[in-house]
């Protein structure tokens, strides 16, 4: 998937969709091994013992999908020419040795399961025949639980993140005058990121941060920001919309206002909306398998 969204690979047989889903299912393993031996250097053991289920949980499905190649196929899939890459951010914080979050550390891994998703809904899409487009629409199904669940986590490490910061609105009003400040506070930040990502030669994914901006400069009804973060990458970006998200699920979870759940449900869809399209910034290329 290049930065315009664009996948660069083509299934055309079962067999080249199960390499994939084995090729998949087993980085993402290899991730959250990755990911636990980091959460292990830093003492966060609980979040430790969490990517080394996830992993086992991803090398079980690995080993389904080679033994349902073996069934139908007579052989197990061959994942020599297919690759998915790390997580945004994930190698340059490594290499800085910066303290990574619990919360950073999930963000990665929802959008790698959701990217998942994506993918495999872009094959069943272009499927060129029934069997696949079947396959590829179970495939999407197991990435979208994956994620579901990991979104979870990564509400209750939110919580843990900002336990002083953030108050439940009691009321649909205080809500809506919160939303129009968190918006303008994100179209700040991200108008900012478009003009570094412009001034960087990025001008793809700085045109999807201008338009996000835009959209979240109409939303805020000219409310003026209190403050706005400095982002550096898209992955900061991203981050912005995952923790807005996780706000207004908050906001939904806790509060016992029936109108107030409605219209915080309402405004994490409309993040979801955003997450779709600043997710065309990331590319996720899958090479060979006879890529056009």
């Amino acid at each position: 998937m290049g930065d315009t969204g664009h996948v660069n690979v083509r299934v055309r047989s079962a067999d080249d969709l199960l390499a994939v889903a084995e090729a998949l299912e087993r980085e993402a393993a290899a991730r959250y091994r990755s990911l636990s031996a980091r959460m292990a250097r830093q003492g966060d053991m609980e979040m430790t013992a969490l990517f080394d289920s996830l992993a086992g949980m991803e090398d079980r499905h690995a080993s389904q999908i080679g033994d349902r190649s073996l069934e139908l196929l007579g052989h197990r899939p061959d994942i020599a020419h297919v690759k998915w890459e790390t997580p945004p951010g994930y190698d340059q914080d490594e290499a800085r040795g910066a303290e990574l979050g619990a919360y950073e550390a999930l963000a990665f891994a929802v959008r790698n399961e959701e990217r998942a998703f994506a993918f495999y809904s872009y094959l069943s899409a272009e499927a060129e025949s029934d069997e696949i487009r079947a396959m590829a629409e179970n495939f999407a199904l197991e990435e979208l639980q994956h994620a579901a669940l990991l979104r979870q986590y990564r509400r209750r490490a939110f919580h843990k993140k900002r336990p002083a910061t953030f108050e439940i609105p009691t009321n649909v009003d205080e809500l809506r005058a919160l939303a129009r400040l968190w918006d303008a506070e994100a179209a700040a930040a991200h108008a900012g990121l478009a003009h570094a990502l412009r001034a960087n030669g990025e001008d793809a994914d700085a045109a999807i941060f201008q338009r996000l901006s835009e959209d979240e400069l109409r939303c805020s009804a000219g409310v003026q920001a209190d403050s706005a973060s400095v982002l550096r990458s898209v992955a900061d970006g991203l981050r912005i919309l995952e923790e807005c998200f996780d706000r207004y699920a908050s906001i939904a979870e806790k509060s016992d206002d029936e109108a107030l759940v409605a219209e915080a449900q309402n405004r994490a869809s409309n993040i979801v909306t955003r997450l779709a399209t600043a997710g065309g910034a990331r590319s996720n290329t899958l090479l060979g398998m006879g890529a056009a």
